[in-house]
């Protein structure tokens, strides 16, 4: 049989033809074939009495910020009514979640509704996963409004059942097959990134505000202009056979950073003092959701960030000095296979600097700040990948009352490495275990000047704009 899917992003629509029948039984199994984008292709019953539908699809569908991504999945999975979406089962009235969906209150329209859902669910349960995104739960690891829950017991009260349930996985419910998101082709002037931040706007391209670092009656420390700005596009490839992960790759592909570094400094005496804090500025974030037959699937990030400072002023001044960045990143990102283990891709980066320098002439001052977030994506539950950066701005500054000028020498150092998890599964035993990797340096620059420059002192909104310096 071939029964086409549909869902909210299909160019489609699907029509299954339902004989007449007298119970609503039925209706409700008919509906449960009906999944989300592409066709089953055929079923079969396997070696231990599990039904197997065989998905086959590939469609567009964009991420949160608008970037079009394609999917592409050739999938055996549990079938018959063993997966049910919620979303797709139109007698349901409303789907209540406690906090960490572990139950669920399935309203119905009717208790003869209600009545055939529980005599389906009741029934070898421990094979059974309820889905859907439409009911407003939220998953707790990931944020996103989405279930994949198993089934583990269920109770009838008149209109309504109250699902017992536990997180679901991807390699209990399929079988055999691949699964690929990747960027789908785009004319240029369309091509979209996704960005993620760190105290930057939208765009990835500026701060979207002041970071302050320390304060007190003698001296301040401010990140005035600091953001780093990662815009970079994702990709997913799974392979499970026989239930089990055998291989997975995913990370980020083509990566640009914006980037500023620009530290306020202001003493009322000589003041030293050094600083580390870990921020909360971007706690986590859904990159894309998509599904496969009726299992939806998500792609999170999260980023925490640790900001280090050391600043020593010797007069009584203030000034502005530090750079903002422009790097041309690369592909950054890892595989594991079973019996094969770990590859890394490692970029080949070139970083741009701009300089940024104004204050009073009798400033003195040394610096250093560093930026390190870690930008880790998560895919399925079952891999998470991420690229720790650290990048330094060192600055050492001078004025001379005489010359009225304040001079600076600035350097930097950018380290990047990658670490990743693989969570498997063993089916059936309800055992995981995981595979790590890491931290595998990708690149360490050392460290390198950017340059000596000179401003005319008392000019506050004297920048830099026209020095650019490319290196290797």
């Amino acid at each position: 049989r071939c029964v086409q899917e549909t869902g909210i992003n299909a160019e489609y629509m699907g029509i299954l033809i339902i004989p007449r029948m007298q119970t609503t039984a039925f209706i409700v199994l008919a509906l449960l074939l009906v999944n989300s984008l592409g066709a089953i292709v055929g079923s079969y019953i396997d070696e231990n009495g599990l039904p197997i539908d065989h998905h086959l699809g590939t469609y567009l569908i964009k991420d949160t910020q608008g970037a079009l991504y394609k999917v592409t999945y050739d999938v055996e999975m549990l079938g018959g009514n063993l997966v049910l979406n919620l979303d797709q089962l139109r007698p349901i009235k409303n789907v209540q979640c406690d906090s960490n969906n572990i139950e669920l209150l399935v309203d119905f329209v009717n208790n003869a509704e209600a009545l055939a859902f529980y005599k389906i669910v009741s029934v070898n349960s421990n094979n059974r996963f309820v889905t859907g995104t439409n009911w407003n739960c939220k998953d707790v690891q990931t944020g996103a409004l989405m279930l994949m829950r198993r089934v583990l017991s269920a109770e009838l009260n008149q209109n309504r059942v109250l699902l017992h349930t536990a997180q679901g996985f991807y390699e209990e419910s399929i079988k055999d097959g691949s699964i690929t998101l990747d960027r789908a082709e785009q004319p240029q002037e369309h091509s979209k990134t996704f960005c993620l931040g760190v105290n930057s706007n939208k765009e990835c391209d500026a701060a979207s505000g002041p970071i302050p670092i320390y304060e007190n009656k003698y001296f301040s420390l401010t990140c005035s202009n600091c953001f780093v700005g990662a815009k970079a596009t994702v990709f997913l490839d799974v392979q499970i056979s026989w239930f089990k992960l055998r291989r997975v790759a995913t990370g980020l592909r083509d990566i640009g950073v914006n980037a500023a570094f620009v530290l306020d400094l202001a003493a009322q005496a000589s003041w030293s003092a050094g600083f580390d804090k870990t921020y909360k500025i971007v706690d986590q974030g859904i990159i894309i959701q998509f599904w496969i037959g009726p299992i939806p699937i998500s792609i999170w990030y999260e980023i925490p960030i640790q900001v280090l400072a050391n600043a020593k002023v010797d007069i009584k001044a203030a000034a502005t000095a530090g750079a903002k960045a422009n790097w041309k990143i690369g592909d950054a990102y890892i595989s594991w296979e079973e019996n094969a283990g770990w590859k890394v891709v490692k970029p080949n980066p070139v970083f741009t600097w701009e300089p940024v320098l104004h204050g009073e002439a009798n400033f003195n001052a040394e610096a250093s700040l560093s930026i390190i977030p870690s930008f880790i994506i998560h895919a399925m539950r079952i891999v998470q990948a991420g690229v720790r950066m650290e990048p330094s701005l060192m600055f050492a500054a001078s004025g001379d009352t005489e010359k009225k000028e304040l001079c600076a020498d600035l350097s930097y150092q950018v380290k990047a490495d990658s670490r990743a998890e693989v969570h498997i599964n063993i089916p059936f035993t309800r055992i995981r275990f995981d595979k790590t990797f890491g931290p595998y340096v990708l690149f360490d620059t050392g460290v390198k000047p950017i340059g000596h420059w000179c401003v005319k002192a008392k000019q506050p909104s004297s920048l830099f704009t026209n020095l650019n310096i490319i290196s290797k």
